[in-house]
């Protein structure tokens, strides 16, 4: 939970959903002009059984020797909407500071799928078309007026 809400955690956000990842990576940083980035990416994890923790009660998140995912509880009704998964890194890749498309258990199951930077703003229409806005990935006031925002202030 206390990630949703700024604090550093050891998860890394995951969607199940093929739109919700679009929409977060076309959503990067659209207006401000510092933005230098060519493009924006979503990354397709092809997890098997055995990268997955089963019962996330009974583990110790320090005590993990390798990234596994988890399947978050439904504490909020946004994890719901996003459809959200959540990658957890052992002590030790942190301290190495390793990149899951570094890692060996990991780096073949990655496809990089690159989102050219002029793309986004069409991507973000066709996404609220199909129902996909920041309303419906953040169902609360916050993402209403997000929503509202982008509609009527960005959106040509």
């Amino acid at each position: 939970m206390g990630q949703h809400f700024g604090l550093p955690t050891r998860l890394l956000d995951w969607s199940k959903n093929a739109l919700t990842a679009l929409w977060f990576a076309s959503k990067a940083n659209l207006l401000e002009e510092s933005y230098s980035a060519e493009y924006s990416v979503v990354w397709i994890l092809t997890a098997t059984e055995d990268d997955c923790l089963v019962d996330i009660d009974q583990f110790d998140p320090f005590t993990i020797f390798t990234t596994k995912i988890i399947q978050p509880r439904i504490i909020k009704q946004r994890i719901n909407n996003q459809s959200s998964v959540f990658s957890i890194a052992s002590s030790s890749e942190i301290v190495e500071k390793k990149s899951l498309n570094e890692h060996p258990n990991f780096k073949e199951k990655l496809i990089k799928i690159k989102i050219p930077k002029e793309s986004h703003q069409d991507i973000r229409s066709d996404l609220n078309t199909l129902g996909v806005n920041a309303f419906t990935i953040f169902p609360e006031l916050e993402g209403l007026c997000s929503y509202l925002h982008w509609r009527y202030f960005e959106e040509v």
